[in-house]
């Protein structure tokens, strides 16, 4: 292995767009962990969530109307299977696949989306995943200066160089730490936090690990938990980072950059699955959310006397949601609820009200940029929207995969990435496309 020169750059550092933030709909979502990370530049998607970690960018240069036929395809290339969203620097992204038996690590360039190079490794399944819904790989990757941290199904878990897809080094999740084998494979995305890349492994040695980037050592963990599919989160309460993420029966809170277990709450359904990820807000409020019987509930964080108290704020049995993400602006939350998640709400985070409801979406992923948001759903369908606690405007609409579209797509200047089971499309969603 040449040695390298290390440069680091976190999922969950601000870019240059969203230092800017000045927009009513720019959540304030912010911790003091994101202040201290490298800005990221505003051509950057660089792991889950974009340049923020929560979907959210200050705006966006985007066309008010599409033709009829909707926006205009870049480019249309096929792929091997697998859920990781695309990432951005620059003129390459990447992002991961399945063919057979194994996992690979793609870089793509930005004009065509022609290969760059590929690492390929093996990745069989293990006892105890189940298989007939896919293989994965389910985490989304996360850029980290001149490398690229991977997470695969079974827990492979690599650092590659971007520029060549060198390997640096690696680890089993599984074999190296003692990991769990988690039924629909490893999921949740490894996220930046104080120049280390946090991975949740669980298992009876560690809950979550923050390894170093330069080398793969361990620089700090957790007890051990048990973990499950959403990918963790860093909040600030009252002063302190806190690291918080799902385990198989409850969400936690530990003290980021140390790993010293703060708080628990139990969040509990009938499969044990927790796919889809909190939200918090500078208001101290933490929206939690699990599939079918586990519903929705709001808790209140705060610190007295050095202890992170938490309170249920409300609770609802009827709002599930399971792997798709959710979007809070201000004081609302707009996400699909229910089992195949077709109802689109908006619900006042404060009370649960649910504000208006909306059908015609399913399974719906979000990006907010700026006073504007793109609606993905899971049958391919694309919106230009505008939410409000009122309800929801479209102003564009169109068919543009055949889907399953599940993963997350991914927004940089006007440029959409969508990734479907079988193909990567980039759309050009700028003012040039508007309706003629």
């Amino acid at each position: 292995m040449r040695a390298r020169k290390w440069g680091g750059i976190g999922v969950l550092a601000f870019s240059i767009l969203v230092l800017t933030i000045g927009c009513a709909a720019a959540p304030e979502t912010t911790s003091r962990a994101a202040e201290s990370e490298p800005a990221v530049t505003a051509m950057a998607w660089p792991g889950w969530g974009g340049p923020s970690g929560d979907f959210t960018l200050a705006g966006a240069d985007l066309a008010d109307r599409w033709p009829i036929d909707g926006p205009r395809t870049l480019w249309n290339r096929t792929l091997g299977e697998g859920y990781s969203a695309i990432l951005v620097d620059g003129e390459t992204l990447y992002t991961m696949y399945r063919v057979d038996e194994a996992e690979v690590v793609i870089a793509m360039n930005s004009d065509a989306g022609q290969t760059l190079w590929e690492y390929r490794y093996e990745a069989p399944a293990r006892d105890g995943h189940v298989v007939q819904f896919g293989r994965g790989p389910n985490a989304t990757p996360l850029l980290m200066g001149d490398r690229i941290v991977t997470l695969g199904y079974e827990g492979a878990l690599k650092c590659l160089d971007t520029e060549d897809g060198e390997v640096l080094w690696s680890h089993s999740l599984l074999d190296d730490l003692g990991g769990e084998v988690l039924e629909f494979g490893y999921a949740a995305s490894p996220i930046s936090y104080g120049g280390n890349v946090v991975v949740l492994v669980g298992g009876e040695r560690y809950g979550a690990v923050a390894f170093d980037p330069s080398d793969g050592s361990i620089a700090w963990s957790t007890p051990p938990t048990s973990v499950s599919y959403a990918t963790p989160i860093v909040i600030e309460v009252d002063g302190q980072d806190q690291l918080v993420y799902f385990t198989a029966e409850e969400i936690v809170g530990v003290e980021a950059g140390v790993g010293t277990a703060l708080w628990s709450f139990p969040v509990v359904n009938q499969y044990r699955n927790n796919a889809t990820g909190p939200v918090w807000g500078s208001d101290g409020l933490l929206w939690v959310a699990t599939q079918l019987d586990g519903g929705t509930r709001v808790l209140r964080l705060e610190r007295i006397d050095g202890t992170t108290r938490v309170e249920e704020a409300w609770t609802s049995d009827q709002m599930s949601i399971h792997f798709w993400n959710t979007l809070r602006i201000d004081d609302t939350v707009y996400a699909s609820v229910g089992g195949n998640g077709s109802v689109l709400i908006g619900v006042d985070v404060t009370s649960g009200k649910v504000l208006w409801r909306q059908r015609g979406f399913e399974k719906v992923n979000f990006i907010q940029a700026g006073d504007r948001s793109l609606l993905l759903d899971a049958n391919g369908h694309l919106a230009l929207v505008r939410l409000s606690r009122e309800g929801i405007e479209i102003d564009a609409e169109v068919r543009i995969a055949e889907g399953p579209t599940w993963t997350a797509p991914t927004l940089v200047g006007s440029t959409l990435y969508v990734r479907d089971k079988k193909s990567v499309r980039a759309f050009d969603l700028g003012p040039t496309v508007a309706s003629k």
